[in-house]
């Protein structure tokens, strides 16, 4: 019978795949039929239709490029400001580099290590190691 036992498991797939196909079926007509029943019940619900879908993306796409249009002109600004003020934006940068400066020279002090004693106000031995 080992022949036949190709055949048994091709014969059992085809009865699963016709049971899920059943299975389907019988959601999808359920479905359906609740459908059919809100549809039916009119509870003021109203279902999209595809004008509607079409409606939202056509103003979902306005928005988009009224989103664009805006970052140009605000990208068009700040570089008509640029040019305008460089002593500005120059010292902007310095204050960028001395703010960078001093955050280091901050962490740097953060990370020696000092004891109670190296905090006193003596001028004797002072120890502190990095």
């Amino acid at each position: 019978m080992p022949a036949g036992l190709p055949a048994v498991r091709a014969e059992r797939a085809l009865v699963v795949l016709a049971v899920h196909a059943q299975q389907l079926d019988d959601r999808l007509a359920r479905m359906e039929r609740r459908l059919d029943e809100l549809i039916d019940a009119d509870l003021g619900l109203d279902i999209p239709t595809h004008d509607d879908l079409l409606e939202v993306r056509l103003h979902s796409a306005r928005v988009s490029a009224e989103v664009t249009r805006m970052a140009v002109e605000l990208q068009a600004r700040i570089d008509d400001l640029v040019v305008r003020m460089p002593a500005v934006i120059t010292e902007n940068r310095r204050q960028q580099r001395a703010r960078t400066l001093a955050e280091t020279i901050l962490d740097l002090s953060d990370s020696l290590d000092t004891t109670p004693i190296d905090l006193r106000d003596d001028a004797g031995d002072w120890a502190a190691t990095a």
